[in-house]
């Protein structure tokens, strides 16, 4: 296969690469994603039309600039696929918005005002896709950033897949019984039921070798996967509570029953789904369809930003059409003025 050389895909304007960076960090879960904070890069596998394909992106104050690879570690010379990644990764940090109107309209707050001066470039950071953005969303209710981490990252870890193939050509280090043993969560920040034991069942993933970007990645759980796990295996795999468990099956058997994982099952079709509410909706309204008035005034850390602020229900909506960019700049703006702690207490597991 030839290579494909690295190419640029420019942001819309200005593009505040540090706030994605910020977001990024603040819900990388381990095993999924691989973030180098210092060089602004990112790797992942991501999915593209059924294949898996290894993304690296490397972010900057005007846009990204994309490696993609193949499972085996050469790049895709599918012209096809290269415009369906350039495509998802416009999506994902919403390069193609023209800020400009949003901007003009939030600074009439005084609120905004000042903010937005010195950070026009604030987009909204989504999820790659669909069924990854709803799974750890619904990880993410009601628990610190820290927990609903550690749950995705056994999730990832119990039954996401390793795409590299023909292990046998790299080089594979001998197992070692604590490389895939989680951290246990922090009693202080919150109490999580621990895996059972008899619920690692799941292959010892492939060792691609040092010099392999994949190298400690797996890719998400594809809806298949999930649906065909009993409630009370995933339970016991991830550590959760059995409601939680069940919600998370029936978002599996939805997507599963629609075909794929890249298509946002509707809200009224969301909602139906035991454990979904407007809390959840309103979240993935924003971070993963493509909802610019989306506003989840529940959120613990926008009721924060807002203590003080005097923003009732009628200054809040006095920013539509455009809610759900002065929500993604009010959790930027807490992380900027209040550093994250992601074991903290009252987290919405957004910020």
């Amino acid at each position: 296969m030839k290579p494909l050389s690295p190419f640029r895909i420019d942001a819309h304007g200005p593009f505040d690469h540090e706030a994605v960076l910020d977001t990024l960090a603040a819900h990388a879960v381990d095993g999924l994603i691989r973030l180098d904070r210092a060089k602004a890069e990112l790797t992942r596998w991501i999915e593209v039309r059924g294949q898996a394909q290894l993304v690296s992106l490397r972010l900057d104050e005007g846009g990204v600039t994309l490696a993609p690879a193949t499972n085996d570690g050469s790049a895709s010379d599918d012209e096809s696929v290269r415009h369906e990644i350039v495509a998802r990764v416009r999506h994902w940090f919403d390069l193609d918005t023209d800020l400009g109107p949003i901007n003009d309209h939030l600074a009439a707050d005084p609120l905004f005002a000042e903010d937005i001066r010195s950070r026009p470039g604030i987009r909204i950071t989504r999820f790659p896709a669909p069924f990854e953005a709803v799974i750890l969303t619904v990880l993410g209710q009601q628990v610190t950033l820290a927990a609903g981490r550690l749950f995705a990252a056994r999730l990832v870890a119990a039954y996401g897949s390793d795409p590299v193939p023909n292990p046998s050509t790299h080089t594979i280090p001998a197992p070692n019984p604590s490389a895939h043993t989680l951290p246990a969560p922090n009693p202080s920040a919150h109490t999580l039921p621990a895996p059972h034991p008899s619920a690692q069942h799941h292959p010892a993933p492939n060792h691609p070798g040092p010099s392999h970007p994949a190298q400690g990645l797996r890719r998400f759980p594809t809806p298949q996967t999930l649906a065909a796990v009993p409630v009370d295996r995933l339970r016991a795999a991830i550590g959760l509570t059995r409601t939680r468990a069940r919600t998370l099956h029936e978002i599996a058997v939805l997507f599963a029953t629609k075909g794929d994982g890249e298509s946002l099952p509707t809200r009224p079709e969301l909602h139906a789904v035991q454990g979904i509410g407007p809390w959840t909706l309103d979240h993935l309204a924003i971070r993963a369809g493509t909802d610019t008035d989306a506003f989840p005034s529940t959120d613990a850390v926008l009721r924060r930003a807002l203590t003080g602020e005097h923003a009732g229900a009628d200054r809040i909506a006095s920013w539509s059409p455009y809610r759900s960019y002065a929500a993604t700049r009010l959790w930027a703006l807490v992380r900027r003025v209040t550093p994250a702690n992601p074991g903290a207490p009252g987290h919405s597991g957004i910020a």
